[in-house]
């Protein structure tokens, strides 16, 4: 099948087709105000970009030649409009992207108050707390860098670190993820769910569909092209302009996990705390769907249906929350994300008490719609106390009630008592509160095409 995408090599890597590398640094710069050391910098690092044609489809063999290393170049709004003041008009329409994960945003009465509050970046996940995106400092660009060896990475990035200080820019932080494995060998997180299981094939990328997975319009992750049919009542997406054609917005959150607290609330919930687990997740600990016996290993093959009470997956699952899989229902495929999400710090086993050591995901996606993808999926389902049954009351096939929060992603009940109702928080079964995985880091950038990439670095982009 014919790629619907004009030319895919002009694509950044890591997009549509994952950079795949056990191990991945983060680089946050600042261009210090410095437009001629920006762009001189950027002129080498766009010859160092990776496309999409240019990552391998999957991992090495044992014994087989391992890859080099994989560059993204992605930049925020204030660093676009260091590099070129004349985009900002280009880039307004795209709100979220343009005031960033601190910026201000309507809530549902239509009044005006923040991004981290309708998004649940409240208490120990305060901005004033963050490591990285918080008041402060503006990050200009993130740079993601992969390689399936740990030596090869850290030489990698000690060159992106010289070559930043070359041309007078500064790195605020270097943040590195590594690939967890249980002892099967296979990829988890660190409360010990089997990870990467769960993702959007691309219309017109066979490599990327997976049995059970919705196939998604590629527009729904690069800018330029046709997405999934949009309702009228929906908000019409801007126009991206020429020079943002072939790009992707990339939501990048440093997500710190308590994994002890976890598990010692899990064994409050049920004598057999692994069971208590697979309900907050919606999945076995293997991965194995509490929907649906799985078949020849397919863990993507279910969907919800007959279990509008949650009997079998509690309607406060996190992969029900964040992934409700009728799309007639809850209009889901228009927001898709591509998830690239990698663990940091070391692994702390389950019977461990807490170490003191910090440890999370970098959770790290591309969409075309930061408001209709990261944002919808984050403030209208995980965090809102009445997703599903809401939505599903609409179709008669519940009444609206209290589910609860995303155990996974939503607040504990003293975060939740300061923002909800108190009969909605008193609705909330012990279960459905989370409060272990706290936001300490924000960046929304935009990977540009490697076109554009070069046409930033010089004096003009008109044409671009």
């Amino acid at each position: 099948m014919a790629s619907p995408l004009s030319d895919t090599s002009q694509i950044q890597g890591n997009v549509l087709r994952p950079f795949r590398g056990d191990h991945q640094a983060f680089l946050f710069l600042s261009f210090r105000s410095d437009r001629g050391g920006a762009r001189a910098w950027l002129a080498a690092a766009a010859t160092r970009a990776t496309g999409h044609d240019d990552v391998p489809q999957g991992r090495p063999a044992v014994d087989g030649a391992t890859p080099g290393t994989l560059l993204n170049v992605g930049f925020t709004a204030s660093g676009l409009v260091l590099l070129h003041p004349e985009v900002s008009g280009d880039l307004v329409g795209h709100t979220a992207f343009w005031q960033g994960p601190l910026g201000t945003r309507l809530d549902d009465a239509g009044a005006v108050t923040t991004a981290p509050a309708l998004l649940g970046d409240l208490g120990p996940g305060d901005p004033s707390q963050w490591v990285v995106g918080g008041p402060g400092r503006p990050v200009d660009a993130l740079l993601t860098v992969a390689a399936h060896d740990a030596g090869t990475l850290q030489d990698a990035v000690a060159g992106e670190v010289r070559e930043a200080a070359r041309h007078g820019l500064e790195v605020l932080l270097v943040q590195w993820g590594d690939v967890l494995r249980n002892d099967e060998g296979k990829r988890i997180e660190h409360f010990g769910f089997a990870d990467g299981i769960s993702q959007p094939g691309v219309r017109g990328f066979p490599e990327t569909v997976r049995p059970g997975a919705a196939v998604i319009a590629p527009g729904e992750f690069v800018l330029g092209y046709p997405g999934e049919r949009r309702p009228p009542s929906w908000t019409p997406r801007p126009t991206p302009a020429p020079w943002m054609r072939d790009g992707s917005f990339q939501v990048f959150r440093r997500l710190r996990q308590d994994v002890a607290g976890w598990w010692e609330h899990m064994a409050t919930l049920d004598d057999n705390r692994e069971d208590a687990a697979a309900r907050a997740l919606g999945r076995h600990l293997d991965g194995r769907p509490l929907a649906a016996p799985v078949h020849d290993g397919e863990l993507n093959e279910f969907t919800y249906h007959g279990d509008d009470d949650g009997t079998r997956t509690p309607r406060y699952a996190h992969i029900r929350k964040v992934n409700p899989r009728e799309d007639g229902v809850f209009r889901d495929r228009g927001h898709k994300m591509l998830r690239r999400g990698i663990p940091f710090g070391c692994r702390l086993q389950r019977d461990a008490s807490d170490d003191g050591q910090e440890r999370g995901m970098l959770f790290n996606a591309y969409m075309a719609s930061i408001e209709d993808q990261f944002e919808y999926v984050q403030r209208r389902w995980a965090t809102n106390p009445g997703f599903p049954a809401t939505t599903l009351s609409a179709y008669g096939r519940s009444t609206p009630g209290v589910d609860g929060l995303d155990p996974i992603l939503g607040a504990n009940s003293q975060v939740a008592s300061e923002t909800l109702a108190p009969d909605v928080v008193r609705g909330i079964p012990a279960a459905a509160f989370g409060g272990f995985v706290t936001t300490t880091g924000a960046v929304y950038a935009f990977a540009p095409s490697r076109r554009t990439l070069h046409l930033l670095a010089g004096d003009t982009i008109v044409g671009g």
